[in-house]
């Protein structure tokens, strides 16, 4: 229907020279989304398989690493980047030893009292929709995307630690 109106899609979704959303943007929204209702029966406390430990931690860095191409070339700042990535894996592994870990007759394991998973995905998603939506409002906000993207890739590896470690430890 725009072509008969002489409009381009990409004209309607470009806004004059300022940051535009694109498929990248929703399939980071759908990732993370995805990644919050996979855990929601760990924050619940209910049982559920071993395997399903490792699929939120994917989800995260799929999040991840389209924010990633988020960054502008110029405000990249990999160091930032390799440091939360690093921080994130550390404290995952430290609080996948001392996370408490039911295992039932049928080989299900239930996290009670594990809300840093809840609280590592809300900061996750919470740096996406800033590293989205600020550069939309403001347009010198472009420069906070290298931060929101560091601190999702902290969370991203600090679940991925915590689930490796889970696993690991939950074997029979």
């Amino acid at each position: 229907m725009l072509g008969y109106l002489g409009i381009g899609l990409g004209e309607v979704l470009d806004v004059s020279g300022v940051w535009a959303l694109n498929l990248l943007h929703f399939l980071a929204v759908a990732a993370i989304a995805a990644c919050l209702y996979v855990s929601l029966p760990e924050w619940q406390a209910r049982p559920r398989s071993r395997s399903l430990l490792l699929v939120p931690p994917v989800l995260a860095f799929i999040c991840v690493y389209i924010m990633m191409g988020f960054v502008a070339p110029e405000h990249r700042e990999p160091w930032l980047l390799r440091g939360a990535l690093a921080t994130g894996l550390v404290l995952g592994v430290i609080r996948g030893f001392f996370i408490k870990a039911d295992i039932d007759e049928f080989g299900l394991v239930r996290l009670p009292g594990a809300s840093d998973g809840l609280f590592a995905t809300v900061v996750i998603t919470t740096a996406m929709v800033a590293a989205t939506l600020a550069p939309l409002v403001i347009e010198q906000a472009a420069t906070w995307v290298p931060y929101a993207t560091s601190v999702a890739g902290l969370g991203a590896t600090y679940l991925s630690g915590r689930a490796v470690v889970v696993y690991l430890r939950t074997r029979s």
